[in-house]
């Protein structure tokens, strides 16, 4: 080589002059005597408890294990380094065949001296590493399991582990050592150099403990190379023989000649490059479950924490009793001995799960700084859960559900804002509220609508209430006492005084709030009291166009939360207009109707509604029905599913146990559809159903259906709310437009922008809801209940300002606003809004065939009702004489398409599936429209519970194939 490139490339020629043998060696000799002392305080009986104890409270086994853990890996890296050395200059032939065997033992010793002390940590890490280790051992044919049992010992007993890691493999190696290098001590200053690195590096750093709770779990650096081949090949006898064979070549290398040698050694060289890009791929870029994660976006702790031993902790170890630390998960955690507080659940009492479970941070420190770093303030917000909730001690099934819930994708708002702007061919579509960009529909939701998802953080402490949005687990689970929220409030405000006055003295509150299963109407108002208004619809209000200060009676500057008050947070409001009017925390006001019966009776949203659809199951879902599993017919039917105790699934069984909802002298009804457990709803063995409410513990009798509503063939088409919601909501008309200008608020991201979409509503009303067609999960045509979803002028929209839209679209509802007695015959088959036509007067007349004139029609009395009838002269004349029905609108019609300002359809018309806000509902085809008002023509003359109407209810057809020649009947 040219002495101008030596000279350039020197300081790579001084590296491989560094004594590597002498550091590997004295990096050995340090780790067996710092192993002498960290064995004392060492627990092979319970590993992890024991490091976890000595990290919280002993200082000097902290520091002699960071030294040991150091000056093992460098023993290690230099041991390599060494062989890699004594190969480039072809040593290995001037070795005897005996010392050259038992160097290539010392290659497999190495590795096991190394294994074994990090599975003697007997965390999660080492407990995967033990089992990958112990079932490639097992693979060795005829003698794997008597090797694995030798080196590994029984399952769960570390005790031939820590014997042979301290000893056996350890004198072994000694023995080997010195054979080689012929030295007992390496030379002073290598060993005070490898000692002052060691040291060094373990006052700093401190090796990694797994908390047992982090979703990524990962052996040490040296062995993820191996994990990472695992992943690859599904064969470990493969990995086996690959390893036999190379261990075998390194062995026969003196035995070859130094051609074929060199050969293999290029082939050691392409090997070890491939399995360091192996190793540094497995540990960082493999998350959860091994997938690919770029290392940025990966939440595993790699190494090390840095942490001086300086700062050890801030308060007197010494003066600390045992009793102090918990054992939590088979560790002990720090918390506790700073944090004492009270107002936990038993299920998620700290005594119980510590709390680095929900809160994270360094369980292992009693140092201020470094227990709190990572920590997080607010558990349970979706960015986190699989950190907190979703972890694999805790919730790690629900977690993926509530992912891939409706509630946190948002599928169906997303899916029909796109088709109302023409950014989508289809209304229903699988969409994830977190993936839109900034097109005119996706800003139109960040703008207005895109808050209300359970991926939404929160990011204030505080119960929830009429403004919250999202927060994951906590939109559902998180409640505070009243003593909780007091404490709170004085918190928030010693921080403010503080800051004002300097004095750094904060209340920190004592109580904490719990996570529970006492889920509230007002968990899910925050939500669920806009678009379709469910939450306000089931407790009888409908949204008016008044301001606060139009209502009589209410002060302005009322809705704030009272400390005093219980946490269901309702508005501290001053005396209404008798109580006629409710304002909502946001400003919008509210006007009294009639409540849901369910409501009446004092059930809760929960009471029906059950875990499998308000945290998922698993599966995506297009819109919300989808993800529903119940229905009215679950309770009130004549028959009825039921499971017993001993046939729930696990997170039935579990809720019921929480709850002590059990009954041994009964069963559980279940949803006909998958039979899922109603855990509150319970079915005797002599067929008496009934229901305990989950919060109140009220028990509600529960009624089989009227004979009217299950009996007969012309009203099995409907569905139960078509019948039995007395009011919907209804918004018919909305003017949407793009101002540039405005300032504005991203939902998704949480920011200030410029530039906002304004919305200006139409008229509010109340009536009964428009029926339509939808077909149900199995495909059958059902009638149900339908409202506007939006009848919307689009202008000056955000990227094309002279471009103009306008929908008309209904949408299927359940408005929960469910009545007892179901709505009158007339309200459907006499009524304009029923069929589509919207709201005004539709009338049955009488005409003249030839002259189109109505008929001369006399008054009589029936029933002390009045009524109309065709005179006796002319009403046996059918060829002369025609029903006719005639629409009077209320409203004027729009003019975009010609059709009342509340109309789904026109009259005696109808319109696509582009009509609605489902691919599977469309309005009533005119046929059918036909068919419904021939029954509104008997109702004309005939009284609802006369009994020829209550015989067409059985069956219609045969009725009309018999109609009197007194009836003149249209179509």
């Amino acid at each position: 080589m040219p002495e101008v490139l030596k000279e350039k490339f020197k300081p790579l020629f001084n590296f491989w002059n560094l004594p590597f043998g002498n550091v590997a060696t004295a990096s050995f000799i340090i780790a067996v005597l710092s192993g002498v002392f960290l064995a004392l305080p060492f627990d092979v009986k319970n590993p992890y408890e024991s490091i976890s104890l000595f990290l919280l409270t002993n200082p000097p086994a902290v520091f002699f294990r960071n030294v040991h853990y150091w000056s093992a890996q460098l023993f290690l890296i230099f041991t390599v380094l060494h062989i890699i050395d004594h190969l480039r200059r072809k040593t290995e032939y001037k070795l005897k065949d005996g010392v050259w065997f038992r160097l290539t033992l010392l290659l497999f010793f190495s590795f096991y001296v190394m294994i074994s002390g990090f599975i003697l940590k007997a965390d999660a890490d080492s407990q995967q590493a033990l089992r990958i280790f112990e079932s490639l051992l097992n693979e060795i044919p005829f003698i794997g399991k008597s090797i694995s049992l030798t080196l590994l010992g029984s399952e769960g007993d570390f005790q031939i582990i820590y014997v042979n890691h301290i000893a056996t493999a350890t004198i072994i190696l000694s023995i080997i050592i010195i054979e080689h290098s012929k030295i007992i001590w390496p030379k002073l200053s290598v060993f005070i150099y490898s000692l002052l690195s060691s040291v060094l590096l373990g006052y700093i750093f401190s090796p990694i403990l797994h908390d047992g709770l982090h979703p990524v779990v990962k052996g040490p650096w040296y062995f993820v190379g191996i994990q990472e081949i695992l992943h690859w090949i599904s064969y470990t006898q493969l990995v086996i023989i690959l390893t036999f064979i190379l261990f075998l070549l390194f062995y026969l290398l003196k035995k070859f000649p130094e051609r074929i040698s060199s050969l293999i050694k290029k082939v050691f060289v392409s090997f070890g490059l491939i399995y360091l890009i192996l190793t540094i791929i497995g540990y960082y870029f493999r998350g959860e479950n091994w997938e690919f994660v770029l290392p940025w976006n990966n939440t595993y702790n790699f190494v090390s924490d840095f942490q001086p031993l300086s700062g050890f902790a801030d308060i007197e170890v010494e003066n600390i009793s045992y009793d102090k630390f918990k054992t939590i998960l088979g560790r002990k955690e720090g918390c506790i001995v700073c944090h004492q507080m009270s107002g936990f659940e038993d299920s998620h009492n700290p005594n119980a799960i510590g709390c680095y479970s929900c809160h994270r941070g360094n369980a292992f420190s009693l140092n201020k700084n470094a227990a709190h770093s990572g920590m997080i303030l607010i558990p349970g917000n979706l960015n986190y859960a699989q950190l907190t909730c979703g972890t694999s001690q805790c919730h790690p099934d629900i977690f993926p559900r509530v992912n891939n819930s409706i509630m946190s994708t948002l599928s169906g708002i997303v899916s029909v804002n796109r088709f109302v702007f023409d950014e989508s061919n289809s209304p229903t579509m699988l969409n994830h509220i977190k993936d839109i960009k900034h097109s005119d529909a996706d800003s139109h939701l960040r703008n207005l609508c895109a808050s209300c998802h359970l991926g939404n953080e929160k990011t204030e402490y505080g119960p929830v209430n009429e403004l919250s949005r999202g927060g994951g687990c906590n939109a559902c689970h998180l409640n505070y006492s009243n003593e909780a929220f007091e404490q709170l409030n004085n918190f928030k405000k010693s921080k403010v005084k503080g800051q004002k006055s300097n004095d750094k003295k904060i209340e920190f509150p004592k109580i904490h709030p719990q996570l529970s299963l006492k889920i509230s109407n007002d968990h899910c108002f925050g939500c669920h009291s806009r678009s379709g208004r469910i939450s306000t619809n089931y407790e009888g209000w409908f949204e008016t166009l008044l301001n606060d200060n139009e209502i009589i009676g209410f002060s302005h500057s009322v809705p704030i939360l009272s400390g005093s008050e219980s946490i269901g947070q309702k508005l501290n409001q001053v005396q209404l207009d008798e109580k006629e009017y409710r304002l909502l925390m946001d400003g919008r006001v509210f006007q009294k109707a009639e409540e849901d019966v369910h409501h009446k009776a004092g059930m809760e949203c929960i009471d029906c509604h059950i875990a499998q659809e308000i945290m998922g199951d698993g599966n995506l879902y297009k819109h919300k029905e989808e993800q529903v599993k119940i229905q009215c017919t679950d309770c009130h039917s004549n028959q009825i599913k039921s499971v017993s105790y001993n046939e729930l699934d696990y997170e039935s069984r579990k809720i019921i146990d929480i709850r002590k909802s059990f009954k041994s002298d009964a069963k559980f009804i279940s949803t006909q559809n998958g039979n899922l457990a109603l855990t509150n709803s319970y079915i005797t063995k002599n067929g008496i159903r009934y229901l305990i409410t989950k919060d109140k513990k009220d028990s509600l009798t529960i009624k089989p259906p009227a004979f009217i509503c299950t009996e007969g063939k012309s009203h099995q088409r409907l569905s139960c709310n078509s019948c039995h919601t007395q009011w919907v909501s209804y918004c018919v008309g909305c003017h949407t437009t793009y101002n540039q200008n405005e300032e504005g608020f991203d939902l998704l991201d949480n920011k200030d922008i410029i530039g906002s979409w304004m919305e200006t509503p139409s008229d509010f009303y109340v009536d009964y809801p428009v029926l339509g067609i939808k077909k149900d999960k199995s495909g059958k045509e059902i009638i149900d209940t339908f409202i506007p979803g939006m009848i919307i002028k689009l202008e000056n929209l955000k990227t094309d300002k002279n471009k103009k839209i306008f929908k008309r679209l209904f949408a299927p509802t359940f408005s929960h606003t469910i009545n007892k007695s179901g709505r009158s015959c007339k309200s459907c088959h006499n009524n304009p809004l029923a069929l589509g036509y919207g709201k005004g007067k539709l009338s049955y007349i009488i005409v003249d065939r030839e002259t189109n004139s109505q008929a001369e029609l006399v008054s009589a009395s029936s029933n002390s009702k009045n009524r109309t009838v065709i005179p006796k002269q002319v009403r046996n004349d059918k060829s002369i004489y025609l029903g006719k029905w005639i629409f009077e609108p209320q409203f004027s019609n729009n003019k975009e398409d010609n059709l009342p300002k509340d109309a789904w359809i026109g009259f005696m018309q109808t319109r696509d599936k582009s009509s609605t806000t489902r691919a599977n509902a469309r309005p009533f085809t005119v046929e059918e429209q036909q068919r419904i008002l021939l029954v509104g023509a008997c109702l004309n003359c005939h009284e609802e519970n006369s009994s020829i109407i209550k015989e067409s209810l059985i069956d219609f057809d045969k009725v009309l194939n018999r109609v009197s020649d007194k009836c003149v009947v249209t179509f």
